[in-house]
């Protein structure tokens, strides 16, 4: 799966610009006109990802390791 992203092209000042914008108290982003969102879908339909099947669950991750906070 890292494969697939490693092929991404970047483009450094939209990146910028979108963390900018991000308000993680509310989890949008806000511009000038009004706030978005991004879904579980959109990120599918940008990076080509399927969204269906079994989830990937790291289970050597624990929540008294911090991963929870």
């Amino acid at each position: 799966m890292l494969r697939h992203f490693m092929r991404l092209d970047i483009d450094n000042d939209l990146l910028t610009a979108m963390a900018e914008r991000w308000r993680p108290e509310l989890h949008t982003f806000h511009f000038p006109e009004e706030e978005m969102t991004i879904t579980l879908k959109d990120v599918a339909i940008l990076t080509g990802l399927p969204i269906t099947g079994e989830a990937i669950v790291d289970n050597s991750r624990k929540p008294e390791d911090g991963w929870g906070r």
